[in-house]
């Protein structure tokens, strides 16, 4: 199956000459609107504009060299498709149809007389004008042409070399050119809650200017140069790069508000928002009506694809509506301007309808400001510290481990303990955070505890806890159990509050529960004495503490279990569990 359907057919026109066959298959071209793109003695390159009967086809029209009136016809789509529909057999059988109806209109006198003026008119030399047009056009239609700015394209040429110049210094400062590094992209601008919205409120624009990749960047420059193309002959080079910046905020703003913990950057959500100025036009007559129902289905299944595919994971789709969003109401105001005969009137209700977006972009920037969740001000602590780049880089988590391990061996030599000894918090220990997107769950812990990577379930297929730290022997682990039903989830809670009774089915007066409260959450606090080892033998009597709570709207409960062999290990393990945040 071919990505460019095509059809090929012979045409008969027998006692004309070649140059008659030319002046039929020219005048029929006009008649049908179509655009001439080249023109020889031995033939003539069309091209039909996209309409709701075409998506853009080339139809070539060569006339076979010793024949009597024999021509050779090809149309081929332009775009890449699998199936064509038929448009290609149409758009031939319509030009023989119509070079028919012109030959029957005209006597073979006229048809002659037509055939001499155009070879005239062919084999004159060519004026300066002239040649300097064919060599301005040529330019026009080059690759190169598409990052050159020329009159009347300018915005969309400069805004691809700026992405794609960032992209190269990017690559030249050693970023992985395939496959960025999430610290590489965080040096770079990429937008992050956690820092946009505690200081470096300029990720908003910087996140529009890098991408994750060499793949990205093209993908995103291929959509962007489509409507760069349609789009700023319509609203002019000012008025694209303003839309590009601005629908650039707006997307990251958004992104911020659904999802501040993603990491994101790229021109998808500015060009989201050109397509959805295009969009605003399309649907508001301000295109040929000709080009209007094909232009409109084609940027419907460019966007409505694109959000689908933006559904998968990884994909910052919140960044691509907002951008949508915010395009579609500026192509509105852009459109209302336009209504104006006066240059000047149309130019104040563009500014106008763009300061009216900025302020709102603005305001609900600072509103995410002022309620960022309280871990954000903790990680830019952390990331200005370098204690993020450090963890990034796999760098403090191994100096933690093989700190840990040399103690912990050295006690070993001085002791007979079965169970490694603590690790007390040094000068060099610091404060790390932890936070799970899924469950909004975060807290912060000490460096002296190792966190423990790939922890599994406690049995063969339960889902793996959230965060599991030890430390010698005392170890703290979270899990969080989302349940499908109501009656699941009361059955759980029940369960999980439930002590063991004693022989006079009285409550074991070993375990103590207790209401807590943490941070605004109501928890529930169950301590009890543990064994560990077998019954009959000496093993080692440690501390438990667990912590449990159940979040009603979701049907979620957290666990929060605590083994405590060393009282200094305590102070620790009530210091991180008192630092426990859960976004509802």
């Amino acid at each position: 199956m071919a990505l460019k359907p095509s059809y090929n057919a012979k045409l008969y026109l027998p006692g004309l000459s070649n140059t008659e066959i030319l002046i039929l298959a020219l005048e029929a071209s006009q008649k049908l609107e179509w655009n001439i793109e080249e023109v020889t003695p031995e033939g003539i390159r069309f091209e039909v504009p996209f309409s709701i009967r075409s998506h853009g086809e080339a139809i070539t029209f060569t006339i076979e060299k010793g024949s009597d009136g024999e021509v050779s016809v090809r149309s081929q789509s332009s775009s890449v498709q699998f199936v064509d529909y038929g448009k290609n057999r149409k758009n031939i059988q319509k030009l023989r149809e119509t070079m028919e109806e012109i030959k029957a209109s005209l006597t073979p006198e006229e048809l002659a007389q037509r055939a001499k003026d155009f070879e005239e008119e062919f084999n004159r030399p060519l004026t300066e004008e002239e040649k300097a047009y064919i060599e301005e056009e040529k330019k026009r239609n080059s690759f190169l042409s598409f990052f050159i700015p020329r009159k009347g394209f300018i915005a969309t040429p400069i805004l691809i070399d700026i992405n794609i110049l960032v992209f190269i210094v990017m690559i030249a400062s050693g970023v992985g050119i395939m496959s960025p590094s999430t610290l590489s992209l965080l040096k770079w601008g990429a937008d992050f809650g956690p820092l946009t919205l505690t200081g470096d409120w300029w990720r908003t624009v910087t996140c529009n200017f890098i991408h994750i990749g060499a793949f990205h960047l093209l993908m995103n420059m291929y959509a962007f140069m489509y409507v760069g193309l349609l789009l700023e002959e319509l609203i002019g080079g000012r008025r694209m790069f303003v839309s590009y910046l601005l629908t650039g905020l707006c997307s990251a703003a958004f992104s911020l508000y659904m999802h501040g913990e993603t990491i994101s950057a790229g021109a998808s959500g500015s060009i989201f928002g050109l397509y959805g100025i295009f969009l605003a036009f399309l649907l508001f007559h301000r295109i040929a009506k000709e080009q209007r129902k094909a232009l409109l289905a084609s940027i419907l299944i460019f966007v409505g694809y694109n959000l689908v595919y933006g559904m998968k994971a990884g994909i910052d789709n919140a960044a691509h509506i907002g951008g949508l969003l915010s395009g579609f109401v500026l192509g509105i105001i852009y459109v209302v301007g336009y209504k104006f005969e006066k240059p000047d009137a149309q130019r104040t209700v563009s500014i106008i309808g763009e300061l009216g977006i900025f302020c709102i972009f603005l305001f609900s920037f600072m509103i995410l400001c002022k309620n960022v969740p309280p871990l954000y001000p903790e990680i830019r602590n952390e990331w200005e510290s370098g204690i993020v780049e450090a963890y990034l880089n796999g760098e403090l988590e191994e100096e933690n481990e093989n700190s840990n391990h040399s103690t912990v061996n050295a006690t070993d030599n001085l002791s007979s303990r079965k169970v490694p000894a603590y690790t007390p918090a040094g000068n060099d220990d610091t404060w790390l955070s932890y936070y799970d997107a899924a469950t909004k769950f975060s807290c912060q812990y000490p460096t002296n505890w190792i966190k423990i990577a790939g922890a599994k379930g406690i049995i063969d297929g339960a889902e793996p806890p959230l965060l599991m730290l030890v430390n010698g022997g005392n170890q703290l682990t979270i899990t969080a159990l989302t349940y499908d039903t109501q009656k699941e989830f009361e059955h759980m809670k029940e369960l999980s509050l439930t002590l063991p009774r004693n022989a006079q089915g009285e409550p074991s007066e070993d375990y103590q529960l207790s209401n807590v409260n943490i941070n605004g959450l109501p928890m529930t606090k169950i301590t009890n004495p543990l064994h560990i080892g077998a019954p009959d033998e000496p093993g080692e009597d440690v501390k438990q503490i667990a912590l449990h709570y159940f979040q009603e709207s979701k049907k979620r409960s957290f666990a929060i279990v605590m083994l405590v062999y060393d009282e200094e290990a305590e102070t620790d393990l009530n210091a991180i569990t008192s630092s426990i945040q859960i976004t509802q």
